[in-house]
């Protein structure tokens, strides 16, 4: 059995505990739209547009694709105006309407599921989000053929809330269940990203306790033995993982001394490798602050930033934030995206690199009362990060 203090893996990662939440309806992929050497500027549809067009598909009894088009694009608006609680009640309310049609829209069905997990996880609420998680693989399971290997990635989805939890023996052995499916059918992107997951876990285990540290280097091994092109970008974060688990464990380390070692790594996506902590708690340190649960409500700020070639990041601008902010805690928050290096970037020679929008917020975490519907605030509020950067473009 793999044990190992949660609070550890929280503290290998560079922002907090900070987990990645995809913008939806859409999955991010916002490196491939031009986004470099332009200014950005918000696009898409106002939320009193978005409004009227669900309300308008609703009365009319729209087909269901078009009902979880709508609700989605609706929802995602929401909670870009940091209407978190009000997308939620959208995807609900869609969720109720839709689920029953799974069989015939597994994919349609499945984003809504997992849009539906990902915002009930914003809003402190993670065992909704993981079972809403199951839903979606269910969703997928209902309407597609047993050997779609969108199955199988989605799996991923579900150990990585798993993992998140802190059921780590969970977590890995379906991982590796992935990767031996995806080996058998000639997966191979999917076989990477299980690879990659598994070794990433025995890594950071290994940063802290050297029991784990012979299966790290098997792992990270196999990975780089992998020669299929699809594996690759697997391969790339492997090695880049190393590095980040140095600056990691070293507090004094020399940041730029060690990012050389990626200087002829080129990724097409950005792949973050270091950020200075930003830590919340009790503590005497002038690098902590401390937050109560109740006050980590309504504290989100949208930062624009351009990430360069080096990998360095520039130019951090607030794009929007919750009303009262509080100031030590945007001050955190942006100091520490000043300071983040990410992999040197894959772009033209003449490009200033990539422009972003990032969504920081401070999330408390749940958990209900035994014999009521009541629901406290459990632990201390922890920093999660919501890529917005699809809401953006290039201005001609």
């Amino acid at each position: 059995m793999l044990i190992l203090p949660f609070l550890l893996l929280q503290a290998a990662e560079p922002v907090g505990s900070a987990v990645p939440v995809p913008s939806r309806p859409a999955e991010i992929s916002a490196m491939d739209e031009g986004l470099a050497d332009s200014m950005v500027t918000v696009t898409g549809r106002s939320l009193r547009s978005t409004a009227a067009s669900l309300e308008q598909c609703l009365a009319r009894q729209c087909p269901p694709a078009e009902d979880i088009a709508a609700s989605m694009e609706h929802a995602e608006n929401q909670l870009i105006a940091g209407q978190f609680k009000s997308a939620r009640k959208t995807l609900i309310k869609s969720r109720s309407r839709n689920k029953r049609y799974a069989e015939s829209l597994p994919r349609e069905v499945s984003g809504l599921l997992q849009f539906d997990a990902d915002v009930a996880s914003l809003l402190g609420m993670p065992d909704y989000g993981r079972i809403a998680t199951f839903d979606s693989i269910d969703a997928l399971k209902a309407g597609l053929p047993a050997d779609d290997p969108a199955i199988s990635f989605k799996r991923l989805a579900v150990a990585d809330v798993f993992l998140r939890q802190g059921k780590y023996s969970t977590a890995v052995h379906m991982y590796d269940a992935v990767a031996r499916r995806a080996e058998e059918s000639g997966w191979s992107e999917v076989q990477g990203a299980a690879m990659f997951r598994s070794l990433r876990f025995y890594a950071l285990a290994a940063s802290v306790n050297p029991a784990y540290a012979y299966e790290s280097r098997k792992r990270f091994a196999a990975l780089r033995a992998t020669t299929d092109p699809a594996t690759k970008p697997m391969r790339d974060a492997a090695l880049a993982l190393t590095v980040k688990l140095r600056l990691i464990s070293d507090k004094h380390a020399d940041v730029d001394k060690i990012m050389q070692e990626l200087a002829e790594v080129k990724m097409a996506t950005p792949v973050l490798i270091y950020a200075p902590p930003v830590q919340f708690g009790a503590g005497s340190s002038a690098e902590m602050l401390y937050v109560t649960p109740t006050l980590s409500k309504d504290q989100w700020v949208d930062f624009d930033y351009l990430i360069a070639q080096d990998g360095t990041v520039r130019d951090v601008a607030i794009a929007a934030q919750a009303p009262k902010v509080n100031a030590d805690v945007l001050a955190l928050m942006q100091s520490s995206l000043e300071g983040r290096r990410y992999v040197p970037l894959d772009v033209p020679a003449d490009s200033a690199g990539m422009a972003r929008r990032e969504r920081l917020m401070l999330v408390a975490d749940t958990a209900p009362v035994t014999g009521t519907r009541l629901n406290i605030k459990a632990g201390l509020p922890k920093l999660m990060t919501m890529d917005l950067t699809s809401k953006v473009k290039a201005r001609p």
